[in-house]
C-alpha cells in the first residue's frame, strides 16, 4: 500500500504510513512537542495527520521510540488517541526502544502495550522551568501537582497499581525494563527485537535532565564493537 503521510522524511521520526486498509501505522520515533535543540512532535501535527487518516483504517500500531518532552502536547495526544478509540479504532503501542517521561503517559492510550526485550519504560514527576517570584513560584507548584495527579490517574487506571505506589515510582524516577514493565501493568506482552537497545540508547543521546539514565553505548561504541565482532569472525576463518 502506499505511503499516506511522510512527515520530517529526512528524519523519519513522525511518520503515518498506510500497512493495508485497515491498519495505520504511526511512527513516534522524537521528543514530545518542540524544543530550543530540536524539531518535535506536537499535539497540533498529530491531530492534523490523524484526521487524513481514510475511513477504512480500523487499527492503529503505534510505535515509540521517545524520551518524553512537553507535557501538555503529550496529554493532548494521550487524549486524541482515546478519542481514536472512542470511534472503534484498536490501538496497538509498541514500544520499540524507548517510552520515557510523557511518552510512557502516550502509550496507556493503548487497548494493548506490546514492549520490545530490550525496551525500556521510565516514569517520573512533572518538571518545569521557571523564572518569577514566590507567587509564581507557588503557582507552578500548584499546576505540577495537578498535572501529577493526573498522571497517576492515568497510570492506575492502565496498571491497577494504588496511587501511592505510582507516587512513590514517580518520585523515585522509575526505570523498568520490559520483564518489570509487564510486572507492575505497564505493558500486556512482550515481542523480541535485538535492535531495541540500540533505539533506547540513541532517543537518550543528548538528553541530560534525566538523573537516573540508565548507562548505554554510545552509536561510536556500538560501531567499534560491530567491527571486533567482524574481524575476530575473519581470524576464526583464517585459523581454519
Amino acid at each position: 500500500m502506499p505511503k499516506l503521510i511522510d512527515v520530517q522524511s529526512k528524519k523519519k521520526n513522525f511518520q503515518i504510513i498506510n500497512k493495508t486498509e485497515t491498519v495505520a501505522e504511526i511512527l513516534l520515533y522524537a521528543q514530545i512537542g518542540e524544543s530550543f535543540w530540536e524539531e518535535g512532535i506536537t499535539a497540533k501535527s498529530f491531530a492534523d495527520e490523524l484526521k487524513k487518516l481514510p475511513s477504512s483504517i480500523k487499527e492503529i500500531h503505534l510505535r515509540v521510540n521517545s524520551p518524553g518532552g512537553s507535557v501538555f502536547d503529550g496529554m493532548s495526544i494521550y487524549e486524541l488517541l482515546k478519542k481514536e478509540k472512542k470511534n472503534g479504532k484498536k490501538i496497538t503501542a509498541y514500544v520499540d526502544g524507548l517510552a520515557a517521561s510523557i511518552a510512557s503517559v502516550i502509550i496507556m492510550a493503548a487497548d494493548e502495550i506490546i514492549v520490545g526485550d530490550g525496551s525500556l519504560v521510565m516514569i517520573h514527576k512533572p518538571m518545569v522551568g521557571v523564572f518569577g517570584n514566590s507567587m509564581e513560584l507557588e503557582r507552578s507548584i500548584n499546576i505540577l501537582d495537578k498535572i501529577e495527579e493526573q498522571m497517576i490517574s492515568i497510570y492506575a487506571a492502565k496498571t491497577g497499581q494504588s496511587r501511592m505506589e505510582i507516587s512513590k515510582a514517580l518520585a523515585e524516577e522509575t526505570w523498568y525494563t520490559s520483564d518489570e514493565a509487564l510486572d507492575v501493568g505497564l505493558a500486556n506482552s512482550k515481542f523480541k527485537a535485538e535492535e531495541t537497545l540500540r533505539l533506547a540508547a540513541s532517543a537518550m543521546e543528548g538528553v541530560t535532565w534525566m538523573k537516573n539514565k540508565p548507562q548505554m553505548k554510545s552509536q561510536n561504541d556500538l560501531v567499534r564493537e560491530k567491527l571486533r565482532e567482524f574481524n575476530n569472525k575473519n581470524k576464526d576463518l583464517l585459523k581454519k
